[in-house]
Order: C-alpha cells, then structure tokens, then sequence
C-alpha cells in the first residue's frame, strides 16, 4: 500500500481525505492511502474547504479542514483550532461550525501549529429584533460599480455603491463604511478607493446605514504591461493619447502609477495622462515607467505639409461605381517643395458605411449597396477634400463563363453591366479585353476570341472603375479518343487535318476511356479505373480538376451528355447483374435508374431536343435498338430487322444511326424519325466496334476490326472518317504500328 501513495495516487487520496474535521480521526483512510509516520507530524499544509461562504442569520454550516506532512500524507491526528475575524457577523466553534450572527463579512481561520488557512464567510439578512426604523425600503438593493477588482500591485480604483428599489429608482443608501477582507492583498479607504498591496485575493465589503450590504471580490496579481501604441506619428501641433494596458487582463487600461517622459519635450512632450503632444519636426521616445517595468513608444514628427494632393480630382459630379465594384482613391501630403510627407496621416471619412467600404490597405473603396454617400480625406489644417460617390446596382459580367472551340474557329464575347436580379443596367464605361495565354487563345479590343492552338487559357474584361470578369477558353481538337499509344490507355485529342499529332489530354498510370466531350467542348466525361474499378469522372477539356462521379464497386462507363450539359446518361454494370441504362447529374448527385428489366441494356445516346435515349437491349434474347422518355418511361423497340444491332447514335436532325452485324462485317444504318425501315449508309468488311456522329452530323467517325479472343491472334482496330454527304471520301486514319483505338467522339 506504500507505492500507492506516492506520485498521482498520493493526490487521490488527498482528494478523499477532505473530510469533515470531526471525521479525520476515523481509520478508514488509513486503510486507503496507508497509516501515518509514526511520531510527531509537523504540518506543512493546511486545507480548507469551502473557500467561501454565505449563510443567514442564525444559520450554521461546517468547515472542512486538514492538513498535511512535507512529504504529502495526512496527519490524521490533526487538531485544529478556529478562528473569527469578527464575532458579531460570524461565530466558529472548536467543531468548524460556522454560525451566522449579522449581515456582514467575516474571514474565518482555520490554525495548527504555525500554519493557517482561510476563507471568506457573507453573512445575509436582517439581525433578529431589528426594528426596521432608518432601514432601506423592502426590495432595494446596493449595487456596486465595478462588481469587481482586478489591479496590478500599487494600482489603485475607486467603488462606487448605489442603492436601487425594487421598481430600479435610486434608493437613498445613507452613509457608507468600507472593509476589505485581507487588508495586507488589498486595502479600502472611506471613499472606496481599492489600494493593490500585494498579490492574492480579497474582498472589500460596503454597508450602509441603512442596511444595506455588497460585496465585490478583489484580485492584485502582477502582470505585463504595454502601451497601446508602439510608434505614433504625429505633425507639428498634433496630439495623440498613450495608454499603458494590460494585455493578459483584456487589455485593460491602467489606472494612474504611471511616470511619463520624453527624451526630447522639444519635438514631443508628455504630461501626466499620456498625452503627446507634437513640437517640432524629429524624432523621439515616450517612456512609461511603472509596475516595475518600463515600456517605451517612438515618436516621429513629420514636417508641416504644404498640400493636399488627391487622386482622382475632386469633382461637383458624381463617380459612378456598379455594386461590388472596386476604385482606388489616394491622398498624400506634400511640402512647400513638393517632396511628399508619407507619414502624414490622413483620416477618410465615409457619409454611409452600408453604402460603401474602405480597404485601408489597397486604398480602395467597395461599394456596398445603390445609392449615394461621400468619401472624404482629411489633413489637419487643410479643408476636407470630398468626392460624391453614385452606387448603381451593377456587376460586369461576361455572357459565357465558359467556351469550347475548336482551332482557327472564332467566337464573340460580350460584356454587360446587370444589377443583382440579372437585368441589363446601362454600361457607357470603354471596356479592356485580355488573354493570359495568346499561344492558346487571342481577343480584340471588341471581344472576339480566335483559337489558336489546344490548351487553356483565360480571357478576362475590365473598367477603369474595377469592373472584372473572367471567360476561360478551352481549345481542343475535332475529334476526341482512347488510345494505347502510351502503353496505358489514355485520352487525347486528334485533329482530323493531321490525324497522325495527337495531344495528350489525360495520360497517367490509370485506364482512361470512352471520353466524350460536353455539348458546350468544355468538359469531358468518361470511364477510368484510377479509383480501383471503372467509374464514371468528368474532368475539364484540358484534363484538369477530375471529379469522381460514381463509385459502385461494378463498372460505368460508355458516357453520353444531355444536351443542356446537366446530366449524364451512362451504362452501369454491377459485379453482380446486369447492364442497366442510369441518369446522373454532372456533379455526381442525384443517381437515377432508367432501365431495370431482364436482358442487359447499354450503350445509350442522348436525342438532340434531350427527350430520348436510344440504347442497346438484350431483353428479347438478342441485341435490339431501344429508346425511352429521358425518365425511363415508354421503353419501345424502333427497330425490325433480325440481325445483331449496337451504337445506336442520333444525328443533329433526329435520324437515329447505328450498326448491324452483317457475315463477317457490319452495315451502318440510318433510321429516319417515323421511317418503317433504315437505309444502308455503308457496310465494313470487319466488325464495327464503335461510333460517333459529328456535330454537324456531316461524317461518322468508326472503329472496326477484331479482338483476339482467348489470347489467340492479334487486336486489329483501325479508325476511319466517313461523310454523310456526297463530295468527299472515307479518310481511314493512320495509327502507330500496334496502337489501338478503344473508343471515339466528337
């Protein structure tokens, strides 16, 4: 039992020892925390417990009390004797019971041998047989102010008591007395003025003759201090005020016991309150001595300015700034010279802070809000330089956030002034157009870009007053596909003028596929198994910030977007199950399932109006063209024929395309909306594989060949470009020896 007295254990059990005193010599603790040293135990500490008290008239409670040996253990013999500061408020028995006599504050002690401990006894209520005559009306109170003290030793503060009646009118207190509790922390005069003597805490008490009674607790602790400014820049004649403060204590500001000088009165002086007052153009440095400590501040005094010089110039008219828009206004001094004065402080003012705003540190002002409001900048000595300032409730913006072209192709953006509900708001301001990558994308002065060549880049549309937006530009090719050429596949782009110069647009260590780009060509979707199976991503046409859209444990894939560039339909293929047709949206949320029935169903396109989706179905046995209602409603066979059909894809005009197996090759169908039967487009000599219709829908893109089957043969996938219309050839394009095509869109 010896170990577990020492170290944490030790001060468990003095946590348990706390014990009526009447209650120590019990041996119970003794069997917990161990018995006691023999011999005689000089007591090293004593404890006391409550720390404070309150109790009414004629009411009593006992003083928890013990006491402890150098080396921590508990004397269990202890015999304590009490004491009270002041019997007729509070009584204490041999036993520690504190008995209350009258209102008023007692401190009562517990003693053995030369030790002491103490606490704070409040006594409340009337004393028995008061006859109530010059007594305060009932209900009324005294209040003190501050309710409580916290000073640094030698700092001292004034308390003020006020009597209140019970409905809050001042209540006549009579004449007051004061007594502090521990007069060696903290002593109290007539006046109630709290003297700090010496760290530690008391509690200073005010009673009336009316009897009335407060309290408020005293804390002296010592402390750092600082002033409140560290450099003050001033001009000749100018005055500024120092405070000495108490960083730990809130930054409280000291009260007097303060010594102020200056090491040079004839550029600055300092009196007794910290106030600095400037003489003359120098340098010099206020100190402030006390608490032990001495804190000093710089002062520079800066030449008498001559001028006012502003920027803009002030005007009778009103600058016009749109909402959230942004203009630099600056004012410095100068002297009879010209040279500028930067110290020079200049104090802006503004008539309707909701209306505007200043960013000291850009010298900017933001406008808030419509409406009109003044700034104005003000130097001592010189009138104020005022400018009127017109808020209109607009915001610049550019009509696409956003673009996709192709190079060589030219688009036209347009910059507009509209108020917070999106309306058009009159724009008479010239505007400033700006690529940050010319190698990609140029713009005019009228904001017509030019592609020049793929990658990003951003366009951005300024005014003189900070009116900013920004367009990016994403330049791709024609033609996006998977490739191998890389060893794992990866997405480039393929300009169909040299189909032999691909760009990398996604290349890493993950299987990227079946990319399709957005209706608008700036973004991507496709299916990559970077996340550990084949999920659905979308990534910018760049092949930047990749976002994971699904993450089923089966495989997505086989992407194709609706025309508003909102969701995307896709093909998902639990580990377990079937292919099915579902719905997402672009940025991953709200997951829809389209197709739920036996069989398989896969390889969807979106119709040009967005209404339907054709897809691929097993449900009859063998693969059949479908479509359905966008919803997944009104699922419906459109094909008749008996062969093998797949990559159904739709034509600008609504003509669905697709394929038919055909003997060793395939046909390429075109089915006119309400035609009964399709019209052969071409037919391939190998199997076709897959299929994209351009955006003009003037030629299809194909991949047709052979997949070795079992790890016998070779895969043999070639590429070619065929045109819907007459005037032109099928264009097979020319891959590297053993590169194979996996997927391809426009």
């Amino acid at each position: 039992m010896t170990g577990f007295r020492s170290g944490s254990a030790r001060r468990l059990c003095r946590l348990r020892e706390l014990a009526p005193v009447r209650a120590l010599v019990l041996t119970g603790f003794a069997a917990v925390c161990g018995p006691a040293p023999s011999g005689a135990q000089t007591a090293t500490e004593l404890q006391v417990t409550p720390e404070t008290m309150t109790l009414g008239v004629g009411q009593r409670q006992t003083i928890f009390a013990a006491a402890y040996d150098r080396q921590g253990n508990l004397i269990q013999t202890a015999k304590f004797t009490f004491w009270s500061s002041d019997t007729l408020i509070a009584k204490v028995g041999p036993g520690g019971t504190v008995t209350g006599v009258s209102p008023g504050l007692a401190k009562v002690e517990a003693r053995l041998q030369a030790r002491r401990a103490s606490l704070a006894v409040l006594i409340t209520g009337s004393e028995r047989g008061d006859s109530g005559r010059g007594a305060a009306p009932r209900g009324s109170v005294l209040a003190l102010d501050p309710a409580s003290v916290v000073l640094l030793p030698g700092e001292s503060m004034v308390v003020t008591p006020q009597g209140l009646n019970e409905d809050g009118t001042p209540a006549d207190i009579g004449a007051v007395s004061w007594k502090s509790l521990k007069p060696e922390i903290a002593t109290v005069d007539s006046s109630g003025r709290v003297g700090a003597v010496a760290p530690g805490k008391s509690i200073v008490q005010a009673m009336t003759s009316k009897g009335l009674m407060a309290t408020a607790p005293v804390e002296v602790a010592g402390a750092a201090v600082a002033l409140s400014e560290s450099r003050l820049v001033l001009s000749p004649e100018e005055a500024d005020t120092l405070r000495v403060l108490v960083p730990s204590q809130g930054n409280r500001a000291v009260r007097g016991a303060v010594r102020w000088t200056s090491a040079d009165s004839g550029i600055a002086a300092v009196d007794s309150a910290g106030v600095v007052t400037a003489r003359r153009p120098g340098q010099t440095e206020i100190v402030a001595a006390g608490f032990g400590e001495e804190s000093r501040a710089m002062v520079r005094v800066h030449p008498m300015p001559a001028s006012l010089v502003v920027s803009p110039r002030q005007s009778p008219a009103s600058l016009v700034i749109p909402v959230r828009g942004t203009r630099k206004f600056e004012a410095h001094a100068e002297t009879a010279d010209s040279a500028p004065i930067p110290e020079a402080r200049i104090i802006w003012e503004i008539g309707d802070s909701a209306i505007l705003a200043r960013d000291a540190a850009r010298g900017t002002i933001i406008a808030r809000a419509p409406g009109t409001t003044t700034l104005s900048a003000h130097l001592k000595g010189f009138e104020p330089v005022v400018w009127n300032i017109s808020v209109v409730p607009g915001l610049l913006s550019i009509d696409h956030s956003r673009v996709g072209v192709a190079p060589g192709d030219r688009v036209s953006l347009s910059a507009r002034l509209v108020d917070d509900h999106g309306r058009a708001v009159v724009l008479t301001d010239p505007l400033n157009w700006a690529s940050d990558k010319a190698s990609v994308a140029t713009v005019s002065p009228s904001g017509e870009v030019r592609a020049v060549g793929p990658g990003r880049a951003t366009v951005t549309v300024t005014t003189a007053w900070g009116g900013k937006d920004t367009t990016v530009v994403f330049v791709m090719s024609d033609l996006v596909v998977a490739s191998n050429r890389g060893g794992v596949p990866g997405i480039y782009q393929l300009f169909s003028s040299s189909p032999d110069s691909m760009v990398p647009i996604l290349t890493d260590s993950a299987a990227n596929i079946q990319a399709v780009p957005s209706p608008d060509r700036t973004r991507i979707a496709l299916s990559s198994n970077r996340g550990g199976s084949y999920d659905l991503w979308v990534m910018d046409a760049d092949g930047n910030n990749l976002l994971r859209l699904t993450t089923d444990s089966g495989t997505e894939g086989e992407p194709s977007w609706t025309p508003d560039g909102a969701r995307i339909i896709y093909t998902a293929s639990p580990k377990t199950g079937l292919p099915q047709i579902a719905s997402i949206r672009a940025d991953g949320t709200d997951s829809r399932a389209l197709t739920a029935l036996p069989g398989g169903n896969y390889s969807a396109d979106v119709s040009p109006d967005g209404a339907t989706v054709a897809f691929v179905s097993t449900r009859d046995g063998s693969a059949r063209i479908y479509v359905t209602a966008i919803n997944g409603s009104g699922q419906r066979r459109v094909t008749k024929g008996s062969d093998r059909e797949s990559t159904p894809r739709f034509l600008p005009n609504g003509d669905l395309v697709f394929s038919t197996e055909k003997g060793g090759g395939s046909r390429l169908e075109r089915l006119a909306a309400g035609a009964p039967r399709p019209v052969t487009v071409l037919v391939t000599d190998q199997p076709m594989l897959g299929l994209a219709v351009s955006r003009d829908g003037s030629r299809v893109a194909y991949t047709a060949g052979k997949l070795a089957q079992g790890g016998k043969g070779k895969t043999k996938i070639a590429l070619t470009l065929h045109p819907l219309t007459g005037g032109s050839k099928p264009a097979p394009v020319t891959l590297r020896p053993g590169e194979q095509i996996l997927s391809v869109s426009f």
